[in-house]
């Protein structure tokens, strides 16, 4: 704990006369939630970390010792699967940058035409599961039978593409990545001063030079910081990697982990020393990341009144528009229409012939449908809603009370940002496997994963709305009589009440995707839809699997489309 909460904590807990006053009730609290999260975040990890010492694989009888690092340190699978996954997360960091940051320069700085449809289209991709993205990539480039080889021969060009390689791989984690390039650069693109850009203009630049000597150069550090952040995600999407990587016997860190538990005999000591490699490393570039944005804001609105100055591309604006066009095509509805049109098909081929439902009617009459869709919702709506209200108590607390703890309680808030999902897995099942709660095994296990993961996004994004409410409104309800907790639920929470319920979206959202830490927690009372689709995958039943996907792809884009219309969710940057 550091000085100041130990000087906080006495000035709460010491006063005159008798020496001793009660605890404020935030205090209360705060240690309360410190608590929570030990129990949640802390608990798990000192777990994982005991898991990578124990020997016997993680028999229970085994003793701690070493042996598990010297085995696995000593392993050419171990350096082949970091291999293929930094190369991977280069390529689609790459990938992603570079497509993302031309998207939201031509949306936010030129005159393109339809520059509010092309946002939708450019942002399409965050609803739909890069996993299901990466199963209708394996119907468009699967060699020699994917539709895209097909055509090629067909028409006579010498072109083949393997979507089971290192390139392809790459190729689909950036585009699926690029949407959080786009919404972290086009905000800093779009409140740059124009008299900046104005005034090396009529120093005698060019646009070209100026663009390259101001305006790229001002938001080189968000541009950075984002492409650390899909360095990250690209590292630890486990959907992408095991469909396109476990098919051609590619290794790679998530799979790696994933194969080593969930396959007998299970290797729980190799997958926990994995596993701590893996926290190291994301940790390390979530680090950068944050060097490169500490201290800077994101502002759009400021004193000074001015529009940001639109370059204007003249007849090249159809050319720029038609080229996003064709990337959006390419990378997010070509695989769409693609697993839409597989949906109707008894079997997959390029004849769009006899179509049927056949498929549908398949995925409903399968036995674990109806329990796994449950399961998904009830963790979406449940555990969205305990989510929601968990991050936005600590962020209060955080924020707004003086209460003794609140930076240790800052601190474990964000913890989880550098823990992948099948990473947070591996450390649930060394920390609840043993306990003597019928926890493991059930829905339970798979929404204390789930809040547990996303914590620190909600803290986040609810400590950016609550920075925006003036601390003296409160002072005025206490003024006026209202104690602290009456203040806060009449007064402050009520003032980010669309931030409260575009949170729960996105968390309904985020857990109705969720298939990291589904994959290796589930068991057959608590399958969820995730998981149904990647089991039906790796069967081999790709027109089921194409159903199940348009349909969960459907259902989370009509989710986000209702949330717009009726609380006026926008999808934007949560700086950060």
């Amino acid at each position: 704990m550091s000085v100041s909460e130990n000087r906080d904590l006495h000035r709460q807990v010491s006063g005159s006369g008798w020496g001793f006053t009660r605890i404020s009730g935030q205090t209360l609290l705060c240690y309360g939630l410190i608590a929570i999260l030990c129990l949640l975040v802390v608990y798990p990890m000192v777990s994982l970390v005991y898991g990578s010492f124990a020997s016997h694989g993680g028999a229970a009888d085994g003793g701690l010792s070493l042996a598990n690092f010297s085995r696995i340190f000593t392993s050419g699978q171990f350096w082949l699967a970091w291999r293929n996954t930094l190369i991977v997360s280069t390529g689609s960091m790459l990938i992603a940058t570079v497509s993302g940051v031309g998207a939201a320069f031509l949306i936010a700085r030129t005159d393109i035409p339809g520059r509010r449809i092309c946002e939708v289209l450019v942002t399409l991709p965050i609803f739909i599961s890069p996993f299901i993205g990466a199963v209708a990539w394996s119907g468009l480039g699967a060699p020699e039978v994917g539709l895209l080889n097909r055509i090629f021969a067909a028409i006579g060009l010498p072109l083949s593409i393997n979507i089971y390689s290192l390139a392809g791989i790459a190729m689909v984690l950036g585009f699926y990545m690029t949407p959080y390039v786009f919404l972290f650069t086009s905000a800093p693109l779009k409140a740059i001063d124009s008299s900046m850009e104005e005034a090396s203009r009529l120093s005698g630049q060019t646009m070209f030079q100026t663009l390259l000597r101001v305006t790229f150069p001002l938001v080189t550090p968000s541009i950075l910081a984002a492409g650390l952040l899909v360095f990250v995600l690209s590292m630890e999407n486990f959907g992408v990697l095991a469909v396109l990587g476990m098919p051609s016997q590619i290794p790679f860190i998530p799979t790696e982990i994933y194969l080593k538990v969930a396959y007998p005999p299970p290797d729980y000591g190799y997958a926990t020393v994995i596993s701590i490699s893996f926290v190291i490393i994301t940790a390390v570039a979530l680090l950068l990341q944050r060097r490169f944005i500490a201290g800077r804001t994101y502002v759009s609105v400021s004193g000074k009144s001015y529009r940001p100055m639109l370059v204007s591309l003249g007849p090249w604006r159809w050319v720029a528009l038609g080229g996003l066009v064709l990337f959006v095509s390419i990378s997010t509805l070509m695989p769409l229409a693609t697993m839409v049109t597989a949906s109707f098909q008894s079997y997959w081929t390029t004849q769009f012939t006899n179509f049927t439902t056949i498929n549908y009617e398949s995925v409903f009459s399968r036995g674990l449908f109806f329990r796994a869709a449950w399961n998904t919702l009830f963790l979406a709506v449940v555990g969205g809603l305990i989510a929601c209200v968990l991050t936005a108590v600590i962020a209060y607390i955080v924020t707004f009370s003086r209460a003794s703890g609140r930076h240790t309680l800052d601190l474990l808030s964000s913890m989880t940002v550098g823990v992948p999902g099948v990473v947070l897995g591996v450390a649930l099942l060394w920390a609840w496997i043993r306990v003597p709660l019928p926890i493991y095994g059930t829905i339970w296990i798979l929404m204390i994963a789930y809040i547990t993961r996303f914590l620190s996004f909600g803290v986040r994004n609810m400590s950016a709305a609550l920075t925006q409410i003036d601390g003296d409104l409160e002072n005025a309800a206490r003024v006026s009589g209202a104690n602290k907790t009456v203040a806060a639920l009449t007064i402050t929470f009520p003032l980010i009440r669309e931030s409260l319920l575009s949170s729960w979206v996105l968390y309904f959202i985020s857990f109705v995707k969720e298939l990291n830490t589904s994959v290796l927690l589930y068991a057959f009372n608590s399958v969820v839809l995730p998981v149904l689709i990647f089991d039906a995958y790796f069967e081999g039943k790709y027109p089921e699997v194409a159903a199940l996907g348009t349909g969960i792809s459907l259902f989370i884009l009509a989710v986000y489309l209702v949330s717009n219309f009726i609380f006026g969710l926008k999808v934007g940057q949560k700086a950060g």
